[in-house]
């Protein structure tokens, strides 16, 4: 599991460099695997000012940018995915990148190449090495100033840790710095959160049923509403990014985010398209199918989790895999959203079956704390700007204590 530092000291005044705070985790027994520190010289917030082709090259563009004094300096690149008036990390000559190669000016079939536009792959934040990075224009990034400063990654760390399979409470960020600062001996503490009521009780709008006590546990819904499906702010993608996950919308990024912060894995459905707002858990009938999010059709068995509608309609592999059918969309404006605890045994057999081990069958599988569901509801609606409906649906099966 990957953690930030910066994001470990919203939940706790750790004090000490990277490696004393790495050691601490492993001394604890959170292995760290890899350490990485953030650090960019020579690497900058760049303006595109205009793109050309090269007269001499089809697979290959001249970009001039802005880099803060009003002068046009060209690039040669090959990536096409910029227009002019995109922010894009731009490493100047001089610059040493992450793996080691030193940027100079050079031509590049004739024509001057005065540095390099960046990928978040070559700057090691992300896998995304298609095309250059872009930044938001609304951002507030200063063009000529430096990158790992206005992203707030000058002096960061990201550790990979190895947790094991006794340790749920280490698959979230709240629980790395609970544990560190534990035994540093200095505070620990959830940020308070909170956010806007519509003034409607969410029991008009959903409702849950649990048929199977022993497939969950604890089984909470919500309304989001005033929802904005957009793109999230760059430092949340970044952060994402960092810890393995893909950021996609806003809306499944705050539940991603959610899910890497508090260790609570939760689904987000688009309201619209469950009816009435029921949910109902069961257990799946030999032979029945769903589609999954990533588009394949599966055949369960009984031995399945099943999350659906009111009429019993199938819309999501319970703690594996939301269905294709409620997908949030670029309309969406509400959400109904779930955070449940399921039985570890069933789920790590769902995704063992289906050889579909996601991030949240990844904790179910360990044993989620079924005791922050709602403060994850609470999250997701904070990080989106959003209204919650008032109250909670709470139904309750089985717990192991």
């Amino acid at each position: 599991m990957k953690v930030l530092l910066s994001w470990l000291r919203e939940f706790a005044p750790l004090e000490g460099s990277a490696e004393e705070l790495g050691d601490v985790m492993s001394d604890l027994g959170m292995a760290v695997e890899e350490l990485t520190t953030f650090s960019y010289p020579g690497i900058i917030v760049a303006r595109v000012l205009e793109t050309r082709p090269h007269p001499d090259a089809d697979r290959v563009q001249l970009v001039d940018v802005d880099t803060g004094d009003g002068e046009a300096l060209q690039i040669v690149c090959g990536a096409f995915n910029m227009s002019a008036g995109d922010l894009v990390p731009l490493a100047t000559t001089g610059t040493v990148m992450p793996n080691g190669m030193e940027i100079a000016a050079r031509k590049m079939r004739g024509q001057l190449s005065n540095g390099m536009l960046c990928s978040a792959a070559e700057l090691e934040l992300g896998v995304d090495g298609e095309g250059i990075m872009l930044l938001p224009a609304d951002g507030g990034l200063t063009v000529g100033g430096p990158l790992d400063a206005q992203l707030g990654l000058a002096g960061d760390a990201l550790y990979d840790l190895e947790i094991n399979p006794n340790r749920p409470d280490a698959m979230s960020i709240a629980g790395v710095a609970r544990d560190t600062a534990a035994r540093l001996g200095v505070p620990f503490a959830f940020p308070e959160r909170s956010v806007a009521s519509t003034g409607r009780s969410v029991h008009d709008s959903a409702s849950v049923e649990i048929v199977d006590p022993v497939l969950c546990g604890r089984f909470v819904a919500t309304v989001v509403r005033r929802v904005e499906v957009g793109v999230s702010p760059i430092q949340r993608q970044l952060r994402l990014s960092l810890c393995g996950m893909r950021p996609i919308n806003s809306v499944v990024d705050a539940s991603n985010y959610v899910m890497l912060e508090l260790g609570v894995p939760n689904h987000a459905y688009d309201l619209s398209l469950v009816p009435d707002g029921a949910l109902r858990v069961r257990r799946a009938r030999d032979g029945e199918s769903l589609v999954t999010l990533d588009d394949v059709e599966r055949t369960l068995t009984d031995d399945d989790g099943l999350i659906c509608d009111g009429t019993d309609r199938p819309i999501g592999l319970a703690g594996v895999m939301g269905g294709a059918d409620t997908e949030i969309g670029d309309t969406t404006t509400d959400v109904l959203l779930e955070a449940a605890w399921w039985d570890p045994p069933s789920i790590s057999r769902t995704a063992r079956r289906h050889h579909l081990r996601s991030e949240a069958s990844a904790r179910f599988e360990r044993g989620a704390d079924p005791m922050l569901l709602e403060a994850a509801c609470v999250r997701f609606a904070d990080l989106l700007g959003a209204s919650l409906d008032d109250g909670v649906v709470d139904e309750r099966g089985e717990l192991p204590w």
